[in-house]
């Protein structure tokens, strides 16, 4: 379940990150942070898009725990932000030094797995259905989500200038990501 709904997250960061023209026009920092500030916000306002990709990356995983998509991420999302500390741009390469506030996916689903074997040996397993053991998962799963606490992590995103002037992020940023979200 943890590596769904990464995937679903890292997905939508990846979709989203922009090709930007570095010719003429706003200098190579004032792109990068553009760009950073756009994919941030849009995750930070729970847009429709995200949501959408969110589900699209979970299949019938929300289906199945009885969880509404959207009820998930407005609770993962809760409190989440971002700050953009430092651009600094060298020849053809920059890094972007971005503070997330954010929940952890690795603490939430720690939290869970504990929660979850608590709850299943307390249960007489002769006496409930298969879908009761996954609606009282997903009830588990969003009251842990809603009550994790926020977290700051410091991310170092790469961008590259390409021979036609254009920068855009490396394929790292979405390892640097998974890692911030697994934090």
């Amino acid at each position: 379940m943890r590596k769904k709904f990464t995937v679903a997250l890292m997905a939508l960061f990846a979709a989203c990150l922009l090709v930007l023209s570095g010719c003429g026009g706003p200098s190579a920092e004032e792109l990068i942070r553009e760009d950073l500030t756009t994919q941030f916000d849009e995750v930070k306002s729970g847009e429709e898009d995200f949501i959408e990709g969110l589900e699209e990356s979970a299949g019938d995983s929300f289906d199945q725990l009885g969880i509404d998509a959207s009820a998930f991420a407005q609770a993962y999302l809760d409190g989440f932000d971002y700050s953009i500390d430092e651009i600094v741009v060298e020849d053809t390469t920059a890094t972007a030094t971005v503070t997330l506030k954010v929940k952890s996916m690795g603490d939430i689903v720690n939290e869970f797995n504990l929660q979850f074997a608590d709850y299943m040996s307390t249960v007489d397993l002769s006496t409930i259905t298969e879908d009761d053991l996954y609606a009282a998962a997903g009830q588990m799963m969003l009251d842990i989500t809603n009550a994790a606490e926020l977290k700051d992590v410091t991310c170092n995103f790469t961008y590259s200038q390409d021979d036609e002037g254009e920068w855009s992020a490396d394929e790292s940023a979405t390892t640097e990501l998974t890692n911030a979200l697994m934090g």
